[in-house]
């Protein structure tokens, strides 16, 4: 999945990231299902 660039500062807008901790966080919650069915798979 390729985001365009517009997608990317809605996402960094709606996730209020102002610092790395918010963006790491944010990026967490976005891919923790994804995640989490790898890591049963393994």
């Amino acid at each position: 999945m390729t985001l365009t660039k517009q997608q990317v500062r809605e996402f960094i807008k709606e996730s209020n990231l102002v610092s790395a901790n918010n963006e790491q966080n944010a990026l967490k919650d976005l891919f923790k299902e994804t995640i989490q069915e790898m890591l049963e798979v393994i």
